[in-house]
């Protein structure tokens, strides 16, 4: 806690008197996790152009405390009526304790805005903290979400008046799309591939028993599987699984930099039955799409208006998901470079469509960005 106390007033010192400030709230490592990468990521990017009062959320449970207690009295004493405040709150339970510090924010009619990273007041509706988080906020609360969906369910859920017509949209993708400098080759059997912190709310289970059902009736393709496992019970369950289909299956473990993108080249179907209530616009589907493998998932969340083609959805009854995958696998056994360049093209498009949401969200914080700053990128994927 005593690190965690100098860390904020370490923060506290970098601004000079006179100069407004752009406080920057949320959870950042550790732990590591997509909210904490997002708002490391974010907060890198903006570092050129406005140097963000950085207060991190999250860590330990005493730093979580000590979060919830300090970070209201530093916004009382330390926030003046001119500076901008980005939060990103933190997911679950969390939302409680930074309730206070909403009303912190309001008591000194600080406009705010609110990013949401997490589906789960959407899915657990009616949620009592979503509705306090808007009614402390009050007009001084703008909300941005990572969909034009997202935004449209929840503002029906829990917004009124100006908080309605004050809400932005700004995707995931804007940060993280990546072209590639040239498209994998791809050989041998169709590979399904699953990368995440894997757990059952990740479908990971469901995921092995269709490949089951398909291992006995087609031998044309093989399943990866990719990412850290926690509970010990569940990796036994998918070694388990590898071992019944030792020339088809197999898990790799946790894989990260170039691991990762080896993980990717090595695909041709990426496949997320998630069915975690948090799960809102996961990046992997941007990183599949970008690196020219096709996408397999459930409904959940933002993935409906991500996913490239609607017939790609699983829809959860064994029988049907196994054709599902089963006509991809043929597509790829045709053609696999039409589909991986379909891909690319699609990563290409979600990126366009987020740098024009990014530019809107940067100019309602008073950040001022170059056009290069969101370069195009699509002559390089166009030379693929």
């Amino acid at each position: 806690m005593l690190l965690y106390c100098k860390t904020l007033i370490s923060e506290l010192r970098k601004k000079k008197r006179g100069a407004a400030r752009l406080w920057f709230i949320g959870p950042m490592p550790p732990p590591l996790h997509g909210q904490s990468v997002y708002n490391t990521a974010l907060l890198e990017f903006l570092r050129p152009y406005r140097v963000p009062t950085c207060l991190p959320l999250g860590g330990t449970r005493s730093e979580k405390i000590a979060g919830a207690l300090l970070l209201p009295l530093i916004i009382l004493l330390f926030a003046r009526r001119e500076d901008d405040v980005y939060t990103s709150p933190p997911g679950q339970g969390g939302v409680w304790a930074f309730l206070l510090t909403i009303a912190a924010l309001r008591l000194r009619h600080l406009d705010h805005y609110v990013h949401h990273h997490s589906f789960r007041p959407i899915n657990q509706s009616p949620a009592l903290s979503a509705r306090l988080l808007a009614g402390v906020g009050s007009k001084y609360q703008h909300h941005i979400f990572l969909s034009e969906g997202m935004r449209e369910r929840y503002a029906a859920l829990y917004l009124s008046g100006p908080q309605q017509s004050q809400s932005l949209v700004l995707p995931n993708s804007f940060l993280f799309y990546e072209p590639l400098d040239r498209m994998p080759e791809r050989s041998g059997p169709v590979t399904l591939g699953h990368l995440s912190v894997i757990t059952r709310e990740k479908g990971i289970v469901y995921l092995m028993e269709l490949a089951d059902r398909m291992f006995q009736v087609r031998s044309d393709f093989r399943l990866v599987l990719a990412g850290p496992v926690r509970d010990p019970s569940l990796k036994d369950e998918i070694l388990a699984f590898c071992a019944r289909h030792p020339d088809k299956a197999a898990y790799l473990g946790p894989v990260y930099g170039p691991d990762k993108a080896a993980f990717y080249r090595s695909i041709d179907i990426f496949v997320l039955p998630s069915r975690l209530l948090d799960e809102a616009d996961p990046l992997v589907l941007l990183e599949s799409y970008s690196s020219g493998c096709d996408v397999v998932a459930s409904s959940t969340g933002c993935i409906p208006e991500r996913i490239r083609s609607g017939d790609r959805l699983l829809s959860f009854v064994p029988n049907d998901d196994c054709a599902l995958m089963g006509r991809i696998i043929d597509q790829c056994n045709v053609d696999r470079g039409d589909v991986s360049s379909m891909c690319v093209t699609h990563a290409r498009r979600l990126y366009a469509d987020a740098r024009q949401a990014a530019v809107r969200f940067f100019g309602a914080l008073s950040i001022s960005i170059p056009v290069n700053a969101f370069p195009d990128r699509s002559d390089k994927a166009q030379k693929l």
